[in-house]
């Protein structure tokens, strides 16, 4: 486990210090991507350091600051005392690879090629480290990327010698290699690290260990009961209902006693990479860095777990669709603020970087900025309607009030009221007085879909039912 008394943390950085070339090679290889531009400036390059902090499967209620009582987050909780909390986040598609695609290049995985996991970025799109290196900043990734066809050595100046095995083992490395590199790095420019931790995607591998009986008798009473739409509307999308009807074969003997476990396990690995969380925010707030550093928390998609009777992702329902988004500036944006009313993409992290690294964005890119919301501009207009994708073919838009989805290929829609129904027990879709809330969706997504630079997808990819 990671420690940071002052004491040891003194030495460290001592340590560190000392031996800059050793340990900045020991944990990075120097890249030739984005070299830096001299900007046309008359003094130092005052801009700010820019840190986008990334999980991998954090479901938005998967955290005791957004009010669950089944795990403890004091450090995920006190960056939130600290920022502005959007609690209507989206992931711009609920699996890894589109979400992390479109995340670094501002567009939705139908335009960036990467509509389900493997498939190869678009090489004529820029990424966020490709741009901001280009622009002036010195470019660090730590952790996983998971961005196909993209390699870490042609976005970013500084990249790591290893690779993410499991967030049990890589997560603590990689909030070592943070401090490293915060004590080696160029002090001419400003910085933008993406560090993405790992966990508490090991929730992965717990499913065949929570079937057997919960091995702790003494903390029984830990294990969270059936989720409240754990008994869920059957009427789904035909592409939704196979992998839910795997899902479901998978587990059909589980008891209330396995459900529990396997929630149990995911909340420890949430707890597990809270830790270091903590200690990239000790290391950074240490530093004099601090005062002139963006940070960008979130993460990729969440996970079902157990919710609906499911568990992973790669579906629209909130537990795996819906993550948290904190961002934090001291001094500059307000803290401890939920922001209930604004709708808010993934896709607005690449133009938010620009707008603080005071640079024009790449055209074309879907997100915005959230920099007018952050510093509360009073002329700001904000999207009426947040749109995501799934399996190549899925659609989801959300309003104020509701949540529509579809499929291409199945004859089946969702609609839920996440105003009166937060849990998405009924489907709207088939009750008479909704089909004017349906046909006003599915024509914001017909909408939608006509701005879009898509790519050409295979048939078999797009007839999957």
């Amino acid at each position: 486990m990671l420690h940071s008394t002052d004491s040891s943390s003194f030495s460290r950085r001592d340590f560190l210090k000392a031996g800059s070339a050793l340990t900045m090679s020991a944990f990075f290889t120097h890249s030739d991507a984005a070299p830096s531009v001299a900007l046309q400036k008359t003094g130092p390059d005052t801009r700010p350091n820019l840190l986008f902090l990334n999980l991998d499967q954090l479901s938005h209620m998967a955290l005791s600051c957004h009010g669950n009582p089944h795990l403890q987050t004091p450090n995920i909780d006190r960056l939130a005392a600290r920022s502005v909390d959007f609690s209507k986040s989206y992931t711009p598609d609920p699996i890894c690879c589109p979400a992390r695609a479109s995340w670094a290049t501002g567009h939705f995985p139908s335009e960036n090629n990467v509509a389900v996991n493997n498939r190869p970025l678009r090489d004529d799109l820029p990424d966020y480290g490709q741009w901001l290196g280009k622009n002036g900043y010195q470019t660090v990734h730590i952790g996983k990327w998971h961005v196909p066809g993209r390699p870490l050595h042609k976005s970013f100046q500084l990249v790591p010698h290893n690779s993410h095995p499991q967030g049990e083992y890589s997560d603590n490395l990689v909030a070592l290699s943070f401090e490293t590199f915060l004590a080696n790095r160029d002090q001419t420019r400003p910085f933008f690290a993406q560090v993405g931790l790992m966990n508490p995607h090991d929730c992965g591998n717990a499913p065949r260990t929570s079937e057997h009986p919960f091995p702790f008798p003494h903390l029984k009473d830990q294990l969270p009961p059936f989720p409240p739409n754990f008994d869920f509307d059957r009427r789904e999308p035909e592409q939704l209902k196979q992998m839910h009807n795997g899902l479901m074969k998978f587990t059909e003997n589980w008891t209330e006693e396995n459900w529990g476990h396997q929630a149990w396990l995911y909340y420890r690995m949430v707890e597990m990479v809270d830790v270091n969380v903590g200690y990239i925010l000790d290391t950074l707030e240490r530093s004099p860095e601090h005062e002139n550093t963006v940070i960008i928390f979130s993460s990729d998609h969440g996970d079902a777990n157990g919710y609906h009777r499911m568990l992973f992702k790669d579906n629209f329902y909130e537990t795996s669709s819906r993550v948290p988004t904190m961002i934090c500036f001291p001094g500059k944006v307000p803290e401890g603020v939920v922001d209930e009313t604004h709708l808010v993409s993934g896709l607005d992290f690449f133009p938010t970087l620009c707008d603080y690294a005071r640079i024009e964005a790449p055209k074309g890119l879907k997100g915005l900025s959230l920099r007018p919301l952050l510093e509360a501009e009073p002329t700001t207009e904000w999207r009426e309607y947040l749109h995501a994708q799934s399996k190549a073919t899925g659609r989801m838009v959300v309003d104020d009030q509701y949540k529509f989805i579809r499929y291409y290929g199945s004859e089946t829609t969702q609609l839920f009221d996440l105003k009166n129904d937060p849990w998405e027990t009924v489907n709207l879709a088939f009750d008479d007085e909704h089909q004017a809330v349906c046909k006003r969706m599915a024509t914001e997504i017909d909408r939608m879909e006509q701005t879009l630079d898509n790519v050409d997808l295979p048939d078999a990819l797009m007839r999957r039912t």
